[in-house]
């Protein structure tokens, strides 16, 4: 089973190595399946499993060779919501606990309470 994502990241700066070389070493990083760098636009895709890895640490991998990330309000706002999506997400997908969103449950709980 895997949880494919698909996300951009912006940054502000890139490391000297060219475009090619840096989405491959991006494929490097455990769970990314694709990367794509476009330098002009200053922006990261990559598509990831997140069963594998999640978009912090690929910022992280980014951070630590050479990358400058973008740290506008929006994009710091951006990536922290997507940090906490993904953690919860992984929480869920690891957990066997019914979530607040299992309707068969909710109904199961109402009905026994009668």
């Amino acid at each position: 089973m895997s949880v494919l994502k698909r996300r951009h990241i912006r940054f502000r700066k890139a490391p000297p190595h060219g475009p090619e070389r840096l989405e491959e070493l991006i494929r490097q990083v455990n769970g990314v399946l694709k990367a794509r760098v476009d330098v002009d636009r200053k922006e990261v895709y990559v598509e990831y499993d997140l069963l594998k890895c999640c978009q912090e640490a690929i910022e992280h991998w980014m951070e630590k060779n050479g990358f400058s990330l973008d740290e506008s309000f929006l994009e710091r706002f951006k990536r922290g919501w997507i940090h906490y999506t993904e953690e919860n997400e992984r929480d869920a997908l690891e957990s066997d606990a019914h979530s607040c969103c299992d309707v068969e449950g909710i109904e199961k709980k109402r009905k026994d309470v009668k």
